[in-house]
């Protein structure tokens, strides 16, 4: 357990939102540019010593700059490696919510904007599961049958699994990637609940992947579907440490955990980063670039 994790993760975060600003602040640079180029032609008089003065000056704050840059690598580390030990402060309200412990305060959204840009490139004030929302009022759990601490303990863990990827350090979601690696099928059918966000049956999952997927469909017309059937048995089978999907009798639905998983896999096939590797909000996943073709390029290497 890390002592105040909340305000060790607050001032982190505040920092590397400060950093981030300094190192997108690029409109200096330009300016430069042409002010060196008139020095260089060798004007002279009060307007060669005013742009001297100014080109210094331009001089200073990019040289800042490629400070932050470094010092906002060593921020987004250390920001890391606490998500990877995720330890919030939380006190027990209800049976469903787990506000911020009283003695400490709270975690901002600062923070979740952090982690979640470090691990998506894009920031959100908070995280949204199917099973619970974390934010900086607490961790509030839609339990639906489960216990509320079991809930805690799965989100605590996506969260901390998706941390360790960052650092390269042994994690179920760089296992999860591997498997799926091994089925493209189970690719495209994951991929398939995640952006329709419900409960399917196999002929739903069918009817979409093939409209989704008609040029792929037509190439592998002979084997499609029998693949497709095996690949949803693949990804509800005892292969996997966290379920990716859930069956509910005859109906198919993506965990938390498995779209958390597609997302950063998808995201790394499409930048070409799963060669040789197993290596927000939901509402958003929608809009995840799926492309299939290039998807399976990387799946087959």
């Amino acid at each position: 357990m890390i002592d105040k994790f909340n305000e060790k993760a607050n001032a982190l975060a505040n920092e590397y939102w400060r950093l981030k600003k300094i190192t997108a602040d690029k409109t200096g640079e330009n300016r430069l540019e042409e002010i060196e180029k008139l020095l260089e032609k060798g004007i002279g008089g009060k307007l060669m010593e005013q742009l001297d003065a100014e080109a210094k000056k331009l001089r200073k704050e990019k040289e800042d700059r490629s400070s932050a840059f470094l010092s906002l690598e060593d921020v987004k580390k250390e920001i890391t490696e606490m998500t990877a030990d995720l330890a919030p402060n939380l006190d027990l309200f209800g049976d469903n919510f787990f506000p911020y412990d009283s003695e400490h305060e709270p975690i901002s959204e600062n923070y979740f904007s952090a982690i979640t840009d470090i691990f998506f490139d894009t920031p959100y004030p908070s995280i949204q599961f199917k099973g619970a929302t974390f934010s900086k009022d607490g961790i509030e759990v839609h339990p639906e049958g489960n216990s509320p601490l079991k809930v805690l303990v799965y989100v605590i863990m996506i969260i901390q699994e998706t941390a360790k990827k960052m650092l390269c350090i042994e994690n179920n979601i760089d296992k999860s990637c591997e498997l799926l690696k091994q089925n493209e099928y189970a690719f495209i059918a994951l991929g398939t609940l995640i952006k329709e966000g419900k409960k399917l049956g196999i002929n739903e999952i069918k009817e979409i992947s093939h409209r989704e997927d008609k040029e792929y469909k037509e190439l592998m017309s002979d084997t499609y579907d029998k693949e497709l059937v095996n690949s949803v048995a693949y990804l509800v089978s005892d292969e996997w440490e966290y379920n990716l999907v859930e069956e509910y009798n005859g109906e198919y639905e993506a965990t938390d955990f498995g779209e958390w998983v597609w997302r950063i896999c998808n995201a790394e096939a499409s930048k070409g980063e799963w060669e040789g590797k197993g290596k927000g909000k939901r509402k958003n996943i929608s809009n995840s670039s799926l492309n299939i073709h290039r998807v399976i390029k990387f799946l087959r290497r």
